[in-house]
């Protein structure tokens, strides 16, 4: 296999990490498309996300996107009347926000978009009208100016705003959402703020270090049900068909975080949760498609996950309510607005009848996120958006470490390193890949600050110091950090200053650190190391660098403070753990290390560590060993982590082909879902398929390679669930099913197409979690008219997710005439961008679909060029 080095090296970097090769780059970032992949990452989908480039840097401009500190809000009252019930669009609106005045200025200056201004009034504190000479928009930097004839002294004002606004239509903003109620498409509204789009729904100060409180009323149908931050104050009727709901007074909070909704029709239960901690009412709001299970479910659900977060941050949650929207479209899987959370419905309504375990998982995960967020993102805000990382990061790492508190059958603490920190590695290993702590100004810029950074890396930097401080120092610091700053806006200094605190009190830093100084290099530096590990004359030696692909024209002096941990097993089978900083600015640490006999080393156990790991061949090789005779020797996590770096190892050019080959054998007796998800991953296993299919003799090597390494998991997992099943044992099936019929098993080959004709004929329908799988797995031997009638049916199905599994299920096909008939079918695709879906699906899937794109290339080569 050292023939593929190049290719694989330079596909990996290209496709995968595709600003490696080019140094003095734009910084650039990787994100998700939320339609796409709303909930975890799946390591099957990483050629979904997309590369995006920041602004460049000028500092004269950037300034002009933030707004002058001398005016701030400290109160707003917002009055709209909306008639989004009778499918009008447009609403009205007004604002008076109460303003104080910090140094003498002749301008107030908000944000504003979207708004068309009626009125715009100041008034001082006497309720004197301030004569105002000119109302300046500005569409490019969002902002409303409010100059006045004379100076403003500091003290409080009035700001009075009428407008009118029209509902959006693209999920953002104060947006409409329809759906059905029996034969009825009924309309609702619904707000997405975050990050900078309150300013699009009425005009304030958009900034999230920037609080105030806010008192609301909406006007509209009487025979809707308005809900906002806080609980109803008031119900009062207008006339013509028109009630207004106030609310009462919100604490003190970021714009980001205001929401509103106007339902129509839409189910709802409740719950009260009494004293002490805290005394909450708590509502569920669905469609009214809504099962009497998933609402049960999710109320039930949320009790018991806000008692888990407050006992885990000693906190109590002070609002009193706390409610749960679901709606059948919006942009982010949920959104955690203080007292009421909106997610998108399939991330909060689980019933067990119609749903996998994947479903359970997430809503699982996306409730203890968004509640979470709730005193880590909420009581304590970033100061700004560089720093996104102290509340999605916290979040991130929080889904994964309290869900396994809140469902212990569900492998969480383990999963996260297969979702977030393993990915979080792959795409942070670009030169040009932004810090942790990287300053925004432009909305797009803040937008793309909602990345695998913020998320997952940041997420893997606090896991690794949760347990590098300890877990229970960690948490001491966490919580004084909460108490200490709630309601204020934080940055990473803050955070080091409490942690710093816990640290000193348990004494788990030398004297000679504090928790600032380790940390900031993961803060505020990109990329990440490699720790090469050696062993010679009874001396082990630690080596760190700069973890880049080999092909990268640039090179890279950054160090960190790196907290290793290594386990010893003794060949007499004990097991000795051992614990040092290796310090920033030092490229090799040596320790004495007695005669290893037949034992082994592994370094980082568990994945804790945000970093790669080397070992020199003959470690490399004692480990394989130990492995192969029983992988049970090690944990599922790091037998996990062994393969993913090993991978990245390789194909970095830092291992050769015989030790990759050797630890992917010792996979032929593993069972385990953790290590085969890692193994199967589309930047592992993946990458070798997708780089093979170029070759057909190569590709069909590698195939029955994969079938006899797939073969006993296969036999393990079979295509029918058991009562002893595994929580995690539905993916696995499902991976395992796929690869195997797509490498060639001629037993999965049968099985799996008669079980798609099956459930095309209607005689035995499929589970949900097998539906992609098997039919990729029948669609490899299906007749051209079986594959057409699956075919046809994709013309009746609207959502993108099973339009994507359905398009990649075809994609399994080897037969040339509908594949051919397939990649023909692109020129007359009404669904805009699907084209690109079935041309990648179809050339990645097998050597078969990659001859097939060559044809359509050959015959279409004038059409293609005129397009």
């Amino acid at each position: 296999m050292a023939f593929i080095r190049i290719g694989l090296s330079v596909l990996l970097m290209c496709a995968l990490a595709p600003g490696a090769l080019r140094a003095q780059q734009p910084t650039v970032t990787v994100s998700v498309e939320r339609h796409q992949q709303p909930g975890h990452l799946d390591r099957s989908k990483l050629h979904l996300l997309k590369h995006q480039q920041f602004s460049e840097r000028s500092s004269r401009v950037a300034s002009q996107y933030r707004l002058p500190n001398d005016t701030i809000p400290e109160s707003y009252v917002l009055e709209l009347s909306s008639n989004v019930h009778a499918e009008d669009f447009s609403y009205d609106g007004s604002v008076a926000i109460r303003v104080r005045v910090l140094q003498t200025t002749r301008s107030i200056v908000l944000h504003s978009l979207y708004s068309k201004l009626v009125k715009v009034e100041v008034r001082n504190a006497n309720q004197l009208n301030i004569p105002i000479s000119t109302v300046e928009e500005d569409p490019a930097l969002e902002t409303l100016t409010i100059r006045t004839d004379h100076e403003l002294q500091r003290g409080i004002y009035q700001l009075t705003i009428l407008f009118e606004n029209t509902l959006r239509d693209d999920f953002g903003g104060f947006y409409r959402t329809s759906y059905n109620s029996g034969n009825e498409v009924r309309y609702s509204a619904v707000t997405q703020f975050q990050p900078v789009d309150a300013r699009t729904a009425f005009p304030c100060y958009d900034e999230p270090g920037i609080r105030a409180t806010f008192t609301i009323s909406i006007t509209s149908g009487v025979g809707t049900k308005v809900y906002s931050n806080m609980p109803i104050k008031s119900t009062t009727i207008t006339g013509n068909g028109l009630k207004q709901t106030r609310f009462h007074t919100t604490p003190s909070m970021p714009t980001y975080l205001v929401a509103f909704a106007i339902t129509d029709n839409f189910a709802s239960t409740r719950l009260s949760l009494r004293g002490p901690p805290s005394s909450i009412n708590m509502e569920l709001i669905a469609p009214p498609t809504v099962t009497d299970t998933a609402q049960t479910y999710g109320l039930d659900l949320g009790g018991q996950i806000i008692r888990t977060v407050e006992q885990y941050f000693n906190q109590s949650y002070d609002l009193p309510k706390l409610d749960q929207l679901a709606v059948p479209d919006f942009y982010f899987a949920a959104m955690e607005n203080w007292g009421l959370v909106i997610y998108e419905e399939r991330y909060l309504l689980y019933d067990e009848l119609t749903s996998t375990n994947r479903d359970k998982e997430n809503v699982i995960a996306t409730v203890v996120h968004e509640f979470v967020h709730q005193f880590l993102g909420n009581l304590l805000t970033p100061h700004w958006w560089s720093d996104l990382s102290l509340s999605e990061g916290f979040a991130t790492f929080y889904e994964y470490y309290l869900s396994s508190m809140v469902e212990p059958s569900i492998r969480f603490k383990e999963k996260f390193t297969v979702e977030a920190l393993q990915p979080a590695l792959l795409f942070d290993c670009d030169i040009n890949v932004r810090p942790i702590s990287y300053s925004v100004e432009t909305r797009t810029d803040i937008e793309r600050m909602f990345d695998i950074i913020s998320y997952q890396k940041g997420g893997s930097i606090f896991r690794m110091f949760h347990y590098a401080l300890g877990e229970l120092t960690f948490v001491k610091g966490i919580r004084r950090y909460i108490s200490v700053n709630k309601g204020r806006s934080v940055t990473p200094d803050i955070l080091f200053e409490s942690l710093q605190v816990a640290a000193s009190e348990d004494a788990v830093l030398p004297l000679s650190l504090d928790v600032g100084t380790i940390m900031r290099p993961w803060i505020f530096q990109s990329g990440y190391p490699v720790v090469t590990v050696t062993l010679s004359n009874g001396e082990l030696t630690f080596m760190q660098e700069h973890f880049l692909y080999r092909g990268s024209v640039v090179t890279s002096d950054r160090t960190w403070w790196i907290p290793i941990t290594y386990h010893v097993h003794q060949s007499v089978g004990t097991v000795q753990s051992q614990q040092f900083w290796m310090p920033q600015g030092t490229s090799q640490v040596s320790l004495e290390q007695g005669d290893l006999m037949d034992g082994f080393i592994v370094v980082n156990p568990q994945q804790t560590g945000y970093y790669r790991v080397n070992y020199d061949e003959n470690l490399w090789i004692r480990l394989i060993a130990k492995l192969s005779s029983d992988p049970s020797i090690v944990s599922p996590i790091s037998r996990g982590q062994l393969l993913d770096d090993c991978f990245k190892l390789y194909y970095s050019g830092r291992v050769g082909s015989n030790i990759i080959y050797s630890l992917l054998t010792y996979a032929e007796n593993e069972i385990d879902a953790i290590p085969w998800t890692v193994a199967f991953a589309n930047d592992n296993l993946g990458v070798l398929q997708g780089a093979l299919v170029v070759e057909r003799m190569a590709f069909e090597a590698f195939s029955r390679f994969v079938t006899g390494l797939t073969a006993n998991v296969f036999n393990a997992v079979g295509f029918d669930a058991l009562p002893s099943d595994e929580h995690e044992t539905q993916q696995l099936r499902s991976a395992v099913i796929e690869w195997s019929c797509r490498s060639g098993s001629s037993e999965c080959r049968t099985e799996a197409l008669a079980r798609m004709l099956n459930d095309l004929n209607g005689l035995t329908p499929l589970p949900m979690y097998l539906k992609y799988s098997v039919y990729c797995g029948g669609a490899t031997i299906a007749s051209p008219d079986v594959l057409q009638t699956l075919w046809a049916s994709l013309q009746s199905v609207n959502d993108y997710g099973q339009r994507l599994n359905v398009i990649e299920a075809l994609a399994c096909s080897e037969s040339e005439q509908f594949l051919d008939d397939f990649l023909d079918s692109v020129f007359t695709n009404p669904i805009a961008g699907e084209w690109a879906n079935i041309l990648r699906a179809v050339y990645q899937k097998s050597a078969a679909g990659y001859e097939a794109y060559n044809r359509w290339i050959a015959r279409n080569a004038l059409q293609i060029v005129q397009r």
